[in-house]
């Protein structure tokens, strides 16, 4: 049995290597900034470090923030088709025109506005932030396709967030932005679209995104939100839940 580089815990099922240090962790210190990674500056942007570099310097402190282009490499973009493609598989079930449709637009509308919304904030606070595959989570992704599953899983990947230097704050506002997309989208269809055949599936969607993310366990966006803000948290929590409770 592989032990975490970092617990010392027995890794159930695959472990992760980081190919920044190079160690081999469990599923909740799988992130650099979860097994306190040495080597993380290395997938940091040197604009950001050669910047933060002179506001240590000067000030005795990181302040990482910082509007930039957003940047979308190779394999980050293969990462995103693969995404895309398993999380309308996984809701395209029983496969006729209307329900590869309602896949798609649930992908467009729910999934995919949820991962960029991590991107891009977390690229405006100067961090180097890309989608990569899980997994496992794409495994289950793929496996609800499969009518025996009660729900459907949509987590193929997330969004790698380096966040060397980051306060608490930061890292919350980058985490509460997906789920922020998903309730917002939810709201917005229900009060302009309320009629719509599809609005009812896209509500659920992004209700159901937003509520799984929102648990605070593990590396799920909720536990960083509520570590940063608990009012945030559970108002956010409370709208997920009721969007989808009105839809469920």
């Amino acid at each position: 049995m592989v032990k975490c580089s970092y617990c010392g815990e027995d890794v159930e099922g695959l472990p992760y290597k980081c190919k920044y240090c190079g160690g081999v962790f469990c599923v909740w210190h799988h992130l650099p900034e979860e097994h306190e990674c040495r080597e993380v500056r290395k997938a940091i942007n040197l604009r950001t470090l050669e910047r933060n570099d002179t506001l240590l310097k000067a000030t005795g402190r990181v302040a990482l923030y910082e509007l930039k282009q957003s940047v979308f490499k190779t394999r980050e973009l293969r990462d995103l088709a693969i995404g895309v493609t398993a999380v309308v598989l996984a809701w395209a079930y029983p496969f006729n025109i209307f329900s590869l449709i309602s896949a798609l637009l649930v992908t467009l509308v729910a999934y995919l506005p949820h991962e960029l919304a991590h991107k891009f904030v977390a690229e405006h606070y100067g961090c180097s932030a890309r989608y990569v595959l899980s997994p496992w989570g794409l495994v289950l992704t793929l496996l609800s396709v499969l009518p025996v599953f009660p729900i459907r899983f949509i987590m193929p990947g997330y969004v790698l967030v380096e966040s060397w230097g980051l306060s608490a704050k930061s890292l919350g506002v980058i985490s509460a932005a997906g789920p922020l997309v998903n309730i917002a989208s939810a709201a917005v269809l229900l009060v302009l679209a309320p009629s719509w055949p599809i609005t009812r599936t896209l509500v659920y969607a992004n209700a159901l995104i937003a509520v799984f993310n929102l648990i605070p366990l593990g590396d799920l966006d909720g536990r960083k939100i509520a570590g940063w803000s608990l009012p945030a948290w559970l108002v956010m929590f409370a709208f997920s839940i009721l969007l989808f409770v009105i839809v469920g």
